[in-house]
């Protein structure tokens, strides 16, 4: 045999890694769905216990494969470092939610999903776009449970009240709107506001609404490359382009706290975003899908109109997106059979049930909703399908790093650019590439 080139030693050790993976994986779901019970599986979650168990009971009635499937609620707070020394204990469940912003703290403590048990088709053709964060060269990181989307609330009297008849779609009807709503006292002090935008510490899910506007911008922050490989591509852009994506993004977030500026509507001495919105003291809220019932609970006396969140005229139509999915870690003690109850919490009937349990829509495509009644879930599902996200590689060290961003240009420490380009460093070691 002659001697081979580094190229092909290069492909081989390739190749040879992917084969002892697919077998690992293989391994581990006992040949892939083999015949059997299911056995004991044990859910851990964040989902309101009712809730999710009110799911386990209803499938439980027409598939015995539920019989000895418990889940157990965990503080949100804690979850995730409850959740990482259980696995290290060997004391882990079967089956657990991960978040979208957590995926990549667990990537390596999951046992992929081969394609061959669920397709990559399957993956793509069926669930909404967001679930493609799951996807890798070796199959999927979990399987998507729920889906819960950023939308804009507005009070309608204080549209009405200005003469504005609807909602805005555009970020820039904002630069009328804006000046047309908000009010100041004779101190300059904000008393009404048009919208609850441009700080950091007193704007509910400003990290949320940031994010939306970097990728509606075309800056999808930290990706998987086709490679597989996490890539951090925050800040960059071609070099014949005249504008910075996410320079712009955050010129435009943070103008809504700069007294200066025409569009001037916040401060950070105002109370919390959905508190002042909940007042009657706001007229535009971006918020989660999920929050509709507390604000409805806070003032039942709100009008309150459900609009799909702003886009940019030449942007890419999007909005962020949180979701949950299921996922088998490595230390289960059981993990055909986690696998197995995951597909079938998953399915359409599965999926169904726990939206309706949790009032979002569903994160399956192929889950018909009926919102002729209900001109706020149609929101929800027409903002679903749009979701989007990115993959976080530490979200608390994320949190600080979109908070200096925003305080740094409101403080004029800093230009959209400089910092953006500052950040940008600091998310390439962060993922360590």
């Amino acid at each position: 045999m002659g001697h081979l080139s580094t190229f092909q030693f290069i492909v081989l050790g390739v190749f040879s890694t992917l084969i002892l993976v697919g077998v690992g994986i293989f391994a581990a779901f006992g040949g892939l769905l083999g015949g059997g019970a299911v056995g004991p599986v044990v859910v851990w979650g964040t989902i309101p216990s009712d809730q999710f168990t009110k799911v386990i009971d209803t499938l439980r009635t027409s598939d015995k494969s539920f019989e000895q499937v418990s889940y157990v609620q965990k503080d949100s707070s804690s979850y995730h470092a409850e959740l990482l020394n259980a696995m290290a204990s060997g004391q882990s469940p079967d089956l657990f939610l991960v978040s979208q912003e957590h995926l990549l703290v667990f990537a390596d403590k999951v046992l992929t999903i081969p394609y061959s048990a669920v397709s990559q088709g399957e993956m793509v053709n069926s669930y909404i776009n967001e679930a493609q964060l799951l996807l890798t060269p070796q199959g999927s990181l979990g399987l998507p449970y729920t889906i819960d989307p950023l939308v804009m609330y507005w009070n309608r009297d204080l549209f009405a009240a200005a003469g504005l008849p609807q909602a805005p779609q555009f970020w820039n009807d904002f630069l009328e709107i804006a000046p047309k709503i908000t009010s100041l006292d004779q101190g300059s002090n904000v008393r009404k506001s048009a919208v609850a935008m441009g700080e950091w510490q007193n704007v509910n899910n400003a990290k949320a609404i940031l994010s939306a506007l970097f990728m509606q911008a075309g800056d999808f922050v930290v990706v998987r490359g086709s490679d597989g490989k996490v890539v951090s591509v925050f800040g960059a852009f071609p070099e014949q382009a005249s504008v910075n994506p996410a320079g712009s993004a955050l010129r435009f977030y943070t103008e809504f706290a700069n007294p200066s500026k025409a569009t001037y509507s916040w401060n950070r001495a105002m109370p919390r975003a959905s508190d002042v919105f909940t007042a009657g003291d706001t007229a535009v809220y971006f918020g989660f899908a999920s929050e509709y019932p507390d604000l409805l609970r806070k003032n039942p006396n709100l009008n309150i109109g459900v609009s799909p969140l702003p886009q940019l005229k030449d942007g890419n139509t999007l909005t962020f997106g949180r979701m949950q999915s299921l996922a088998v870690p490595r230390s289960a003690a059981n993990p055909e059979g986690a696998l197995t109850i995951a597909q079938k919490l998953s399915s359409p009937a599965g999926i169904a049930l726990i939206a309706q349990q949790m009032g979002l829509p569903p994160v399956r495509r192929d889950v018909p909703v009926n919102t002729e009644g209900n001109a706020a879930a149609s929101t929800f599902v027409q903002s679903s399908l749009v979701a989007r996200a990115w993959l976080d590689p530490d979200s608390a060290k994320t949190d600080t790093l979109f908070k200096t961003m925003i305080e740094s240009v409101v403080s004029g420490r800093q230009t959209p650019a400089e910092v953006v380009a500052e950040v940008a460093s600091e998310l390439q070691q962060l993922i360590g590439f």
